[in-house]
């Protein structure tokens, strides 16, 4: 073990006195602070995500292959919770069915963003820039979209996305479409019918949505 330290330590050893102790650090020299990194640009990881997604898209990719993609930044959870008012009243509203309605919520979020990753790809897709909160842990990526709609005019959408820093990766945990709130707007709706007949009206709600979707595909 002695072999191990350093020459001046080990001559500190041998010199001090029987009994004695080698004499204590200088308390006055500062203790060794560890270094958290930062996180990485949410903005180059979020055009990273998108250009594999893109890439997939139109290589014709499986379903479940861009559907994964996809749900590897996504955090249907966290957006599921606060659709129903937070993790404090979540299973509350939605037992005894939150699995089902978690499901069917990120299966809905899903399909309504590839129909968006799929107008980018006829159209164009610009990346504004990006905010940063909270030390860095927080950040809102904001997009332009240009696609022609059914009658051929060029359109054009601002989709930003609110990112967290969530366990060594970005997550999104929202997305504002031309200054409309998605955790808002859930929110409110889902409130609305919940009142109105509880988890079962809610989720024959979102299986109808869903279903509507799969018809325009």
């Amino acid at each position: 073990m002695l072999a191990a330290l350093p020459q001046i330590l080990v001559a500190m050893l041998y010199l001090s006195p029987a009994g004695e102790s080698a004499p204590p650090d200088d308390p006055a020299e500062p203790a060794e602070e560890t270094v958290v990194p930062a996180p990485p640009s949410a903005l180059e990881a979020f055009k990273n995500t998108q250009s594999a997604v893109l890439e997939k898209v139109r290589k014709k990719a499986s379903d479940a292959t861009i559907e994964a993609l996809v749900d590897s930044f996504l955090d249907y959870s966290w957006i599921a919770q606060q659709s129903l008012g937070g993790q404090g009243r979540y299973e509350k509203r939605c037992e005894p069915r939150c699995a089902e309605f978690e499901a069917l919520l990120a299966k809905l979020i899903r399909k309504n963003y590839l129909r968006r990753i799929h107008d980018a790809d006829k159209g164009g897709l610009d990346y504004l820039g990006e905010e940063t909160r909270k030390g860095g842990t927080k950040a809102k990526v904001d997009t332009l979209v240009t696609f022609k709609n059914e009658e051929g005019a060029l359109q054009y959408v601002k989709v930003s996305y609110v990112m967290h820093w969530v366990e060594g990766a970005w997550m999104t945990r929202n997305i504002i479409t031309d200054g409309v709130s998605l955790a808002k707007t859930y929110r409110y709706e889902f409130n609305k019918l919940l009142r109105e007949g509880g988890i079962d009206r809610l989720i024959a709600q979102l299986e109808g949505q869903i279903a509507e979707l799969a018809k325009a595909d």
